[in-house]
């Protein structure tokens, strides 16, 4: 009984690891004033590549503050 729960845990577990860093799509949002200025569909990515990728776009254009999020 115990091998079969622990098997099961691991398999769960696996499962559980597989789906929160598997690729997803994302897309990129750029506010100003909190009102959408630019959006940018970013494919198929990892989460963390897509976080980078978007804070790439921040800046400041003609004075203005753009704000970038992933969606």
């Amino acid at each position: 009984m115990k091998k079969a729960f622990y098997s099961i845990t691991l398999l769960l577990t696996a499962c559980l690891l597989s789906v929160t860093s598997c690729k997803k799509v994302y897309h990129c949002n750029c506010t100003f004033n909190n009102q959408v200025v630019y959006t940018q569909d970013l494919g198929l990515q990892v989460l963390k590549t897509a976080k980078s990728e978007c804070s790439s776009h921040d800046s400041t254009i003609t004075g203005e503050a753009w704000t970038c999020t992933v969606n």
